[in-house]
């Protein structure tokens, strides 16, 4: 009774608010059949890419030797277990076509979850409280870029959201563009204006690597993350950017032809490799938005201790309030054990705010490397 009430009465700050009359909500519509698939071949590669992946590295590395400090276990396995079921059950079945569908349809399904602020589309037409916070944050976003135009994302994967005329937003949009400027404004730090590698540890369903890699200074884009969010990932950047230039990596070895980071492209590394990782060169920036504070302080210290030996700036947004969340006491951002040849040069609340409201923005950077 109590959430129905606050919903009603979300509803009526809904109707006042300034930018209510200007979005509607869209939906794309799922995808049925293999007909409605675009590109279908070089999907339903990708699709066999995935599988072999699967064959090579299992959904909760519990058949693989890994770190101690990165191993699954406890609730968050179980929490993984249950959100991702749907993932993995289709999986198991093999069948290309059926699992190519699941993956059209990723923001509709449990492919995204976790990684969507505000709602998720079951519930979103009558959460008015998440769309109040989306259109509060988009009124944030227009403070600093005064438009609405450059939000919307070209791709062929059908979603949802609400729409300002011909610019179709998405609940994850502003999230990702206010990363990406995060990102490039950090960089001007380090004074590379080309041929700039990011590194980002918790990948989710590729949103931020997306943003980053249409920008002409960025080179090469290292995403580590789990195997369920990294295939994920992969089949929604390698739809865009094609599988030249994406590369779902499947074991240590493979690793090798890409150290030099010499050609422009996007690498998925599950984080069983993470110890791999730290031989990449002119690694240039970490970042990691939203889950280091899921981790243990023993996972995130591994993480950091373990980096690209010339990584010069590190990106944070994490919470920073203490917190119980799945029975885990969340690790708060100021506790992270941040080498002390890193200065902190800026530190801000996490836009879009009220989505983020406990998250924390910091960046560090090391002068001399």
């Amino acid at each position: 009774m109590k959430k129905y009430i606050l919903n009603l009465i979300n509803y009526y700050k809904l109707k006042k608010h300034r930018l209510f009359n200007e979005f509607i909500f869209f939906n794309d519509t799922k995808i049925k059949a293999l007909s409605e698939v675009l590109n279908y071949k070089k999907k339903e590669e990708a699709i066999n890419i995935i599988l072999d992946f699967y064959s090579k590295c299992d959904f909760l590395y519990e058949n693989t030797k890994i770190p101690k400090e990165l191993e699954i276990g406890g609730t968050w396995k179980k929490y993984i277990q249950a959100i991702k079921k749907e993932q993995i059950d289709v999986l198991s079945k093999k069948n290309v076509n059926e699992i190519l569908i699941f993956h059209e349809n990723m923001f509709y399904n449990c492919l995204i979850k976790g990684f969507m602020p505000y709602a998720y589309f079951e519930s979103v037409q009558k959460d008015y409280g998440a769309i109040l916070n989306f259109l509060k944050d988009l009124e944030l976003y227009n403070v600093m870029f005064k438009n609405f135009d450059t939000l919307p994302v070209k791709n062929d994967i059908k979603k949802w959201g609400f729409k300002q005329k011909d610019n179709k937003i998405h609940f994850g949009s502003a999230s990702s563009m206010f990363a990406k400027n995060l990102i490039l404004e950090s960089t001007k730090l380090i004074k590379k204006k080309e041929n700039i590698n990011i590194l980002e540890i918790g990948s989710g369903y590729g949103a931020l690597a997306e943003r980053l890699f249409d920008v002409s200074e960025i080179n090469s884009l290292i995403l580590t993350d789990l195997p369920s969010s990294l295939s994920t990932a992969f089949y929604y950047l390698s739809s865009k950017y094609g599988l030249e230039k994406v590369k779902l990596i499947s074991y240590k070895e493979e690793i090798q032809k890409y150290l030099s980071l010499k050609d422009k492209k996007i690498l998925l590394i599950p984080t069983s490799f993470y110890e791999e990782i730290k031989n990449f060169k002119n690694v240039d920036l970490l970042c990691n938005f939203a889950s280091f504070s899921e981790m243990d302080f023993t996972t995130i210290k591994f993480y950091l201790t373990n980096m690209p030996k010339d990584i010069k700036l590190i990106v944070s947004s994490n919470n920073n309030e203490e917190t119980f969340r799945q029975n885990h006491h969340e690790v708060i951002s100021d506790k992270f054990p941040i080498d002390k040849e890193f200065n902190q040069v800026f530190s801000s609340i996490r836009l879009p705010f009220f989505s983020n409201w406990r998250y924390k923005t910091c960046v560090w950077y090391k002068e001399n490397n």
